[in-house]
């Protein structure tokens, strides 16, 4: 398969300034209150636009590190509220064996069900009653969207976005935020060129979007790939009790390729409806979907009839899965079902807390960074650690994780097709290509 070169709108380069620039004003103890701070390339802190009354060392006591964080623990999409709890598994590992300058994190979780209006009145509630660093690990496109112009003004950090929005990678315009998972850009451009490879200029797709900025992103990009006629489209409400009408639908316009841009509880229902057809497509999924036990298990003889019949669930798998029985042996597989099993006593098996562990991994990667900074852990220091991440994680197939202010926006840049496939009784993913490495290609969204 060729290697997809993935472009983004870069910003000329500007001098890193290191130190901060002039007119700058400080607190008692030293933290800054004033001026403009260039943390990273063409990545500006403007504190004169912070509220009077921000404070730089908030959310930061003698003994905690306290975050915020937002996902549905209800609704639709309620699978994924587990991945709170696997951050504060990991958490209270950290604590426990190396804390981060003698100081425990502490992450409060608020439930908003996916819905903006709810992850928007969260936020505003810790912003003001649970003294906060800022936010991490905000799951949806359209939530995030929401919250980010109340963190921005509020000078307040909204890390890792749990969503793979290419607006996230904009430091110039928004330095408060920053993304963590695959650029659906990215993710849909991979899908494209492997469709074209295996079927030629003028191939049929099909595709299922959710319907809101998440899933209109995969829909907006299959929709600009050069060679590749979409034939029939539907969308579907993140709300919807399931997407069988829309499924059927779409199996009758015959295309040979089928891709949903959806997630949750509408990746095993579209696996299901599919295998309850005549309709056999190449079939690619959105690798938030990517949770085996909680989303292929329950449809696993559907996976396995589709697979056998050559239209197999196919993801683009940026990292490890925790429960696919190919890595029960590999070590940082093994320190995530060690951390699961004594502070969470659960397993991978039992939902996406596997995925919690891996996004806690960077926030505690980013704050020792950020504690090693002149003045220790503040909302300053938290943002210029992290434009200037310089990591590796073994979960990932792409290890290094590296970002640059507007040079390199995005946290995570490689990925591998995979096909779900039942071997032996059990669930696995099964390489289908090489693993696309764009570390330090991504630029920035725009500038």
């Amino acid at each position: 398969m060729k290697k997809l070169m993935i472009k983004f709108l870069c910003v000329t380069s500007v001098l890193c300034l290191v130190a901060v620039s002039c007119g700058n004003d400080d607190d008692a103890a030293g933290n800054q209150t004033g001026g403009q701070v260039t943390i990273a390339e063409g990545t500006i802190l403007d504190l004169d636009a912070c509220p009077d009354d921000w404070d730089s060392s908030e959310g930061v006591t003698d003994s905690e590190i306290r975050f915020g964080t937002s996902l549905p623990q209800s609704g639709q999409l309620a699978a994924f509220g587990t991945i709170a709890s696997g951050m504060e598994f990991y958490f209270d590992y950290v604590n426990a064996t190396d804390p981060i300058g003698g100081k425990d994190l502490v992450l409060i979780t608020k439930d908003d069900a996916y819905e903006a209006g709810r992850t928007v009145a969260n936020v505003q509630e810790m912003l003001e009653t649970e003294n906060i660093v800022g936010f991490v690990g905000v799951i949806g496109t359209p939530n995030n969207y929401a919250i980010r112009p109340i963190t921005d003004e509020a000078c307040v950090p909204q890390l890792l976005n749990l969503s793979g929005f290419p607006f996230w990678g904009d430091p110039a315009n928004f330095p408060w935020t920053v993304g963590n998972i695959l650029n659906y850009v990215t993710e849909t451009n991979i899908w494209c060129e492997a469709i074209l490879e295996e079927f030629g200029e003028g191939a049929t797709v099909a595709g299922l979007f959710m319907n809101n900025d998440f899933g209109k992103t995969y829909q907006q990009t299959l929709q600009g790939c050069p060679g590749i006629e979409v034939v029939a489209e539907a969308l579907h409400d993140p709300a919807a009790p399931d997407v069988t009408a829309e499924m059927t639908t779409l199996a009758s316009s015959g295309a040979q390729v089928f891709v949903a841009g959806t997630t949750a509880a509408f990746c095993p229902q579209s696996v299901g409806v599919m295998a309850a057809t005549s309709w056999r497509p190449r079939f690619y999924m959105s690798y938030t979907c990517n949770n085996l036990p909680a989303f292929f298990t329950p449809v696993q003889d559907a996976a396995a009839l589709l697979q056998s019949e050559g239209s197999g669930v196919r993801i683009a798998n940026s990292s490890k899965v925790c429960g696919d029985p190919r890595f029960d042996d590999d070590p940082a597989i093994e320190l995530t079902q060690q951390v699961l099993a004594d502070y969470g006593d659960v397993t991978c098996a039992d939902g996406s807390y596997s995925g919690g562990v891996f996004f806690a991994q960077v926030v505690v990667d980013i704050l020792r960074a950020a504690d090693e900074l002149p003045g220790g852990i503040n909302r300053i220091n938290v943002m210029k650690a992290t434009w200037n991440l310089d990591t590796t994680n073994g979960n990932n197939f792409v290890e290094t994780i590296r970002l640059d202010g507007t040079n390199d926006a995005y946290v995570t840049e490689g990925a591998q097709l995979q096909e779900v496939q039942v071997i032996g009784g059990k669930l696995t993913f099964t390489p289908v290509s090489e693993i696309f490495d764009y570390e330090g290609q991504g630029g920035s969204y725009g500038g």
